[in-house]
């Protein structure tokens, strides 16, 4: 994105341009060391994504640990870089962005592995084991 000085508010530099910054919903921390606990959050997963056509609908409920996301402020510079917003919180938050032509870059808020159970998986990590044995496949030809 050409931007020189990007960082992120969690490492708490002196940025003057923190593109990823803490959500106005985040969760205390209230464990030394890590995160206090997960949230569940309706999604709006936008049509023509890739993660819309794993998930099959418009509507998610998905667990997360909210802390930090995108900056609302460089959204456009995300989207002019290539990067596209895939899903949405209820207020219009950025909650998860791929990378249309890369044959499998989601990045999510969302932890998928929190609601992901032996017995059910969640469908973004049988998407993603579909994509990497379909590479291996290709490798190996």
């Amino acid at each position: 994105m050409k931007i020189p000085d990007a960082d992120s508010a969690e490492n708490d530099s002196a940025s003057s341009q923190p593109v990823i910054t803490p959500l106005s919903c985040a969760i205390p921390n209230r464990r030394a060391g890590g995160p206090s606990g997960s949230g569940d959050e309706r999604l709006k997963i936008l049509p023509g994504t890739r993660l819309r056509s794993i998930c099959g609908s418009v509507d998610a409920s998905e667990q997360y640990y909210c802390n930090y996301g995108v900056n609302e402020k460089y959204e456009k510079q995300f989207q002019a870089a290539g990067l596209r917003v895939s899903a949405r919180g209820m207020g219009g938050e950025t909650r998860a962005v791929e990378l249309p032509d890369h044959r499998f870059f989601i990045a999510t808020l969302f932890q998928p592995q929190l609601s992901s159970r032996p017995e059910a998986p969640h469908r973004l990590w049988m998407a993603f084991l579909r994509a990497a044995i379909r590479f291996r496949k290709s490798r190996a030809r």
